[in-house]
């Protein structure tokens, strides 16, 4: 039984990070993935019961798991971020909140023909989206600002918030208190959740400051404080955990004391495996009848969440809000229901059934359909309807510059002269004088310092290139971007040659780009030469064999650039492009080309 057990849980956790893999290749929602696999190896194929594994600890290992997935998500909430568009955000919480909850309920009390009680808890747990289905969608569809920003605000503190009407409503189904008595726990969660989420918050960055924690032990401490501030606060008002793990990394990153750059791994590390597991365990719970039990009542109930519930809370949140109407057709189209909603309407299910609840199964059995369906639709639909109404950003080809000195300004500007975004980053005054003589777009500060993350706007650049004649600032740059860029689109030059053994820097750090040998003193020395960088346009009469073939070595070809669809490829020591005609190619020529 024991080997069984390790098998399954093995299973789950390889078919989790397989999903989010395959999700990746096929550039689709991982959300639907989880989906589908867990419909398989649950109500499909029966090889994965939860509550036969998990038994009476489910419940709990649901709940811990959304606060830590509620606090990474929290921690990526910057208020810069949504300082213009702040009215936007609190009308949605709130006012939107309340019509969805409304509505929602409403459409369960007539088209699903629910009772009064079940309709409106299921329009409670219905409230929220969620982090973990709205975060793939934006990076899928890169909507422009601030969309963008709006949609993962809304997202991460609407789940507290849905929660806490949910536990209501199921607190007033199970104990049958009303007036008064049931308002009574919401000022409680508040309190409770605000309050001790901010003291720990202080506890934890007094600690941090004094430098108590060994680096080692960062990541865990702040797990260590989440747990213990997500235990204390249930223990006190029960579901009030999950608002006090928001507010904890809500502060935590809004605060310039201590850095918090180790604990972005809980996402790496920790978020995206749990998410990935909890949904597929979540999804094996559903029974095969209940999905045999869908009909048209239960897709018109879909619908109307799609096409009236979102669309009326969002047009009635946005009004004078500044967003052209475009934008709020946007906003309103994005509806998906994720991991919160599925966890939640599982543990109140469990409870109501265990207090004999005539409806617990259709709580779940409804709740799922609607995550289903609009993550379906939303997966499938919103890409393009974001590019119908130009509303999302393209494919991001433009170059971040580390140094601006004469022949990185030179790639830059040809680089810019096709309309591509560009950008110059160096401590040198003088390189920045040129850049800004030349019309380049520029910013004097070091790479590493806290205000280019703060104040440089990345739209449009989408990837690194470090071009100074320091190994370990190329080094340290590339692996600092690479959670920006990711690992693919960091690039730095060679190492120097004359640096070797423990002196020479880290090859795996970053790609090398245009060849294994170019490095600073390789493009220095062929410069004062008599060298230039300049713009080839590739045809069939001037073709890229044809020019390597005449010129061989003294020939350095470094970007390709499509004209038309303004996508750049970039020559690197392990990657050649084929230019083709039409294609600018831009290289390292000698003097007499």
């Amino acid at each position: 039984m024991e080997e069984n057990t390790l098998l399954i849980l093995s299973s789950i956790i390889a078919l989790g990070i397989i999903c989010q893999w395959f999700a990746w290749l096929l550039r689709l929602p991982s959300i639907i993935l989880f989906l589908v696999v867990g419909l398989l190896i649950g109500p499909i194929t029966g090889w994965f019961n939860p509550d036969e594994v998990f038994g009476k600890f489910l419940p709990t290992i649901v709940s811990a798991s959304i606060a830590i997935i509620l606090f990474e998500g929290s921690l990526r909430l910057k208020l810069k971020e949504i300082k213009e568009r702040a009215s936007v955000v609190i009308n949605l919480i709130s006012l939107g909140s309340l019509l969805t909850w409304l509505l929602t309920g409403l459409l369960a009390y007539y088209v699903l023909g629910l009772s009064k009680e079940t309709s409106l808890l299921i329009g409670a747990i219905l409230i929220v989206s969620g982090p973990t289905v709205i975060a793939p969608l934006l990076s899928h569809i890169r909507p422009k600002k601030p969309l963008g920003p709006i949609l993962k605000w809304e997202s991460i503190l609407i789940d507290p918030i849905g929660a806490i009407c949910a536990v209501l409503v199921f607190e007033a189904l199970l104990h049958g208190v009303s007036g008064f008595s049931s308002i009574l726990p919401l000022f409680k969660m508040f309190l409770i959740g605000l309050s001790l989420g901010y003291v720990l918050t202080k506890v934890l960055i007094l600690v941090m400051k004094r430098y108590f924690v060994p680096e080692s032990l960062e990541v865990p401490f702040f797990l260590m404080f989440l747990m213990v501030g997500f235990a204390i606060s249930n223990l006190l008002q029960p579901e009030s955990g999950l608002l006090t793990a928001t507010v904890m990394g809500i502060l935590l990153a809004n605060q310039n004391v201590i850095s918090i750059s180790q604990v972005a791994t809980f996402k790496e590390n920790l978020a995206l495996p749990l998410l990935a597991n909890l949904f597929i365990i979540l999804v094996a719970r559903l029974k095969l009848e209940t999905l045999f039990s869908y009909g048209l009542k239960e897709f018109f109930f879909l619908l109307g969440i799609i096409l009236l519930v979102r669309p009326l809370a969002v047009f009635v949140s946005t009004f004078r809000s500044g967003l052209n109407f475009r934008e709020k057709l946007f906003l309103a189209a994005v509806s998906p229901r994720g991991i919160i909603a599925a966890a939640v309407s599982s543990l109140f299910a469990l409870h109501l059934k265990e207090k004999g609840f005539p409806e617990a199964e259709s709580v779940v059995g409804i709740v799922f359909f609607v995550i289903m369906g609009t993550v379906l639709v939303n997966g499938l639909f919103l890409k393009p309807l974001a590019r119908r109404l130009k509303v999302s950003q393209p494919e991001p080809q433009g170059i971040l510059f580390l140094g601006a000195h004469d022949w990185a300004r030179e790639i830059a500007r040809l680089v810019y002269e096709e309309n591509i975004q560009v950008l110059l980053i160096d401590t040198n005054w003088f390189h920045i004088k040129a850049a800004e003589q030349e019309g380049l777009p520029h910013f004097y500060a070091s790479i590493f310092s806290d205000c280019v993350l703060e104040e440089i706007e990345f739209e449009g650049i989408g990837r690194l290139f470090a071009l100074t004649g320091n190994d370990e600032v190329n080094t340290l740059a590339v692996v600092h971007f690479s959670e920006i860029f990711g690992h693919k689109e960091v690039y730095r030059l060679a190492p120097l040659q004359k640096f070797v053994g423990c002196l020479r820097a880290s090859p795996s750090k970053g790609r090398i780009l245009f060849g294994e040998n170019i490095d600073y003193q390789f493009f220095e020395l062929r410069y004062r030469q008599g060298y230039s960088i300049k713009k080839l346009k590739i045809s069939k009469a001037f073709t890229f064999e044809k020019l390597t073939r005449c010129l061989g070595k003294d020939f350095i070809p470094l970007l390709v650039i499509d004209p038309n669809q303004k996508k750049i490829q970039v020559f690197t020591k392990d990657f050649r492009p084929k230019p083709k005609g039409g294609d600018f190619l831009i290289a390292f020529v000698p003097p007499r080309i």
